[in-house]
C-alpha cells in the first residue's frame, strides 16, 4: 500500500536530504565568512606594522559574497524541508549522492564567480575614491605602485614616478585638474625607498 501511494518524478531529489545538504553547505560559508579576520594580520595591525594592502581587502569583500551565499543556501534549505513536509512521498531520481555533488559543485562554481566579482568591486570602489579625492602620486610612489598593481598596471623600465603617476591618472579616469584640488597623502613606507629607482629621492 504505502509502495502504490508513492508517485515516480523522474527528476525530483529527496527534498529532506536536499534541505540538510544546503543547511549544512550554507552553515559552513557563514562560518568561513564571519571569520574573516586572521588573528595574525590583526596583531601586526595593532602593533604598528601598517594597515593591510588593498589585495587584502579583496578577501574581505570575498567574505561578504560567502555571506550572502551562506544565507541563500539556508533560506533554501528551509524551504526544501518545508517542501518535502508538506508534500507526499515521491520517488526521487538519482541516487542521494548525485543531487549531494550537484550542490558541491554548484557552491564551487559560485564561489569562483564571487572570487572574481570581489576583484571587480574593488577596483571599481578604489576607482570611486580615486576620483573622488585623488593621492598625489609624486609624493606617495609606494601607494602609486600598489594602486598599478591591483590594476595590472606594470611600471616600465627606466620610468620616472611622474611619468608613472601620469600613466596611471589617465588608465583610472582621474583629471589633472582633479589632481591639483585633492589631497596629499603621506606614507612613511615612501621615504624607506621608491620602487621606481632613484628619480623619487631626487624630489625631496
Amino acid at each position: 500500500m504505502l509502495c502504490a501511494s508513492i508517485s515516480a518524478e523522474p527528476f525530483a531529489p529527496d527534498w529532506t536530504t536536499l534541505g540538510y545538504v544546503l543547511a549544512i553547505v550554507g552553515c559552513v560559508l557563514l562560518g568561513n565568512g564571519w571569520l574573516f579576520r586572521n588573528p595574525r594580520a590583526l596583531v601586526a595591525e595593532r602593533l604598528g606594522r601598517g594597515p593591510q594592502p588593498l589585495r587584502r581587502i579583496r578577501a574581505f569583500v570575498f567574505h561578504r559574497v560567502q555571506l550572502g551565499l551562506g544565507f541563500s543556501y539556508l533560506i533554501a534549505a528551509f524551504a526544501s524541508l518545508l517542501y518535502a513536509h508538506h508534500t507526499p512521498p515521491t520517488q526521487a531520481g538519482g541516487s542521494a549522492m548525485t543531487w549531494v555533488g550537484l550542490v558541491l559543485v554548484a557552491t564551487a562554481v559560485l564561489e569562483v564567480a564571487g572570487w572574481l566579482w570581489s576583484a571587480h568591486s574593488l577596483r571599481a570602489h578604489v576607482r570611486g575614491v580615486l576620483r573622488e579625492a585623488p593621492p598625489d602620486f609624486e609624493t606617495d610612489p609606494t601607494l602609486a605602485r600598489e594602486i598599478g598593481e591591483l590594476f595590472g598596471i606594470e611600471s616600465r623600465a627606466d620610468e620616472t614616478v611622474q611619468s608613472y603617476a601620469a600613466r596611471l591618472r589617465q588608465s583610472l579616469g582621474i583629471s589633472t585638474t582633479a589632481r591639483a584640488a585633492g589631497p596629499a597623502r603621506s606614507d612613511p613606507r615612501a621615504r624607506v625607498g621608491s620602487p621606481f629607482g632613484d628619480d623619487s629621492d631626487d624630489e625631496s
